[in-house]
C-alpha cells in the first residue's frame, strides 16, 4: 500500500483593521529596506512569529505567497518608525503592523523589557 502523507497550508485571512495598517505601513517610507510586513505577530524566544505579506526574496526565482505564517530568526534590534514598529533580524527587517490579540502585544513589550534589562547590566 503506498504511504499517505498529509499535507497542510497555512493561510491566515485578516480582518479589516488588520488589512488597513499593513496598508498604511507599506505606503510610508523607512530608513532600512523592508523584507516584509507582519501582522497578528506575537514574540517568542527572541523571534517573530505573525503572517506576512511582501516578502522579498534574495532568489528571484522563488517567492512565497502573502498570507503565509513566518517565524523569523533571533530578534537583534527593534525600533519604532512613525507609529510602526520594525525588528532587525539577521535575514533582515520585518515591519510590525499589527499584534495578535490577546498577548502579542504583552510578548513584544516583554522582549522590550528583556533587552532594557540586558544593557543596564553591561
Amino acid at each position: 500500500m503506498p504511504e499517505i502523507i498529509k499535507v497542510e497550508f497555512h493561510r491566515k485571512y485578516l480582518s479589516d483593521f488588520q488589512m488597513s495598517r499593513l496598508v498604511q505601513a507599506s505606503l510610508r517610507k523607512y530608513t532600512v529596506a523592508i523584507t516584509a510586513f507582519i501582522s497578528d505577530a506575537v514574540i517568542i524566544e527572541d523571534r517573530c512569529l505573525g503572517v506576512f505579506f511582501d516578502h522579498l526574496q534574495e532568489d528571484g526565482a522563488y517567492r512565497t505567497a502573502s498570507g503565509g505564517i513566518i517565524c523569523t530568526t533571533k530578534i537583534q534590534r527593534t525600533w519604532k518608525e512613525g507609529r510602526f514598529w520594525i525588528l532587525e533580524t539577521g535575514e533582515g527587517n520585518y515591519l510590525v503592523g499589527s499584534f495578535k490579540r490577546g498577548g502579542g502585544r504583552r510578548s513584544f513589550l516583554g522582549l522590550l523589557r528583556s533587552c532594557d534589562r540586558l544593557e543596564s547590566e553591561d
